[in-house]
């Protein structure tokens, strides 16, 4: 659920609906998707994002329960984290997205950003 304001940035969105992760994960080639989680056994710099003809998509839980368990346990190779303080739960939600989509972004050479 988006809850926050776009401000004047939401004619540039383009956002999908699905009636549960189930059904978006249905639709994908799990190559492109990454479950974000504490629990992941990689990094999310060991991953290659670099092919701009590509849709990646970074999978997010809640900040207070993180993914389903069912997630960790289906796709375990496609669990990522970002290293972290061992005093710190998790990294605030919009945060960590920043760090990975900035990633994702430095590896395709920062297309259409100047």
């Amino acid at each position: 659920m988006l809850k926050r304001a776009g401000c004047d940035y939401w004619p540039n969105v383009n956002i999908n609906y699905h009636q549960s992760l189930e059904a978006f994960l249905a639709e994908r080639d799990m190559s492109d998707v990454f479950f974000v989680e504490t629990t992941g056994s990689d990094w999310y710099t060991n991953f290659d994002y670099s092919d701009t003809n590509k849709d990646y998509y970074f999978v997010f839980g809640k900040e207070t329960k993180g993914l389903p368990e069912w997630v960790a346990e289906t796709y375990p190779n496609r669990c990522i984290r970002l290293p972290q303080n061992e005093l710190i739960r998790s990294l605030n939600v919009s945060n960590a997205a920043a760090i990975l989509l900035y990633e994702a972004l430095r590896q395709q050479s920062f297309p259409k950003l100047n």
